[in-house]
């Protein structure tokens, strides 16, 4: 299993420096990765439900937040029901640069897509999804 996260970490490393290339300024991947959790999980979203989701402390989520909504990318408003709180939604501007972004990365994918065989890209993507709900779901299990 320790080869299998090394990999994965390696990856991971590979594809954020790819993509900061990518990006169009000033948009960073951290908030790159919040308008991607909101196009994929429609909102309205509480603050805190993304600082919960993400594993980051309240101050870097606000922050991130601060920077979409200055840029037009995330609206955030006070919660119809409890007034003491925000919630969070893309804006049209947030789903046209994260399209965007997409869009550049596309013949990339498309270029790795044709390196492999796609039965073993679908089970790749299978076996990583298991993986993520299972370390998702057990996001407090204790190590001993």
């Amino acid at each position: 299993m320790h080869q299998v996260f090394t990999e994965i970490g390696i990856i991971n490393q590979l594809a954020e420096a790819f993509l900061r290339h990518l990006l169009p300024k000033p948009l960073t991947i951290a908030q790159f990765h919040v308008l991607t959790h909101l196009t994929r999980l429609p909102g309205p979203h509480k603050p805190t439900e993304l600082t919960n989701a993400f594993q980051v402390t309240k101050g870097a989520m606000t922050h991130s937040l601060g920077l979409l909504s200055k840029n037009g990318w995330v609206a955030i408003t006070p919660d119809p029901i409890d007034k003491r709180s925000k919630q969070v939604e893309i804006t049209d501007a947030g789903r046209e640069v994260f399209a965007t972004t997409i869009a550049k990365l596309s013949p990339y994918y498309a270029e790795m897509g044709a390196a492999f065989p796609s039965e073993e890209l679908s089970t790749l993507s299978h076996t990583l999804e298991k993986i993520r709900i299972f370390m998702d779901n057990n996001r407090d299990l204790e190590i001993k």
